[in-house]
């Protein structure tokens, strides 16, 4: 199964942990996500650290194991998909990267956006786990 990885996923991983990094460790999984969602991420790297309550070592440590199983993919890669997906999102710009790259992969955002789910391309954590594990 192939999903582009939605930031709001990202940083929930970081933050309550949980079943859901077995999840994204699977060998059916296969996970994308915009280059720029790793800029992103670490920029936000003390407010991780403050809701986490990790240490900075062992955010390093996750981060580095997390990112070893996304495929990020550079902007170039998706730039055609960009004006279908500012169509479909209308004024809600900040996800049209996500979009372009589910557009150019065929698969769905796993993603808790109620705007993304509405539109049909997203796809919950649960519906993932059914997925992989039936």
């Amino acid at each position: 199964m192939d999903v582009v990885l939605d930031s709001n996923v990202l940083f929930r991983i970081f933050i309550s942990q949980g079943d859901i990094i077995d999840l994204l460790f699977h060998p059916k999984l296969t996970i994308y996500a915009p280059k720029r969602l790793q800029e992103e991420f670490l920029s936000n790297r003390q407010e991780i650290l403050s809701k986490s309550h990790i240490s900075q070592r062992e955010f390093n440590t996750l981060c580095a194991l997390l990112f070893s199983r996304i495929i990020f993919v550079p902007l170039e890669e998706y730039t055609q998909f960009l004006p279908q997906a500012k169509k479909i999102l209308q004024s809600h710009e900040k996800d049209e990267d996500f979009v372009a790259l589910a557009l150019l992969k065929q698969c769905k955002i796993w993603s808790y956006e109620t705007r993304l789910l509405d539109l049909g391309f997203g796809i919950l954590t649960k519906q993932i786990s059914n997925d992989l594990f039936r």
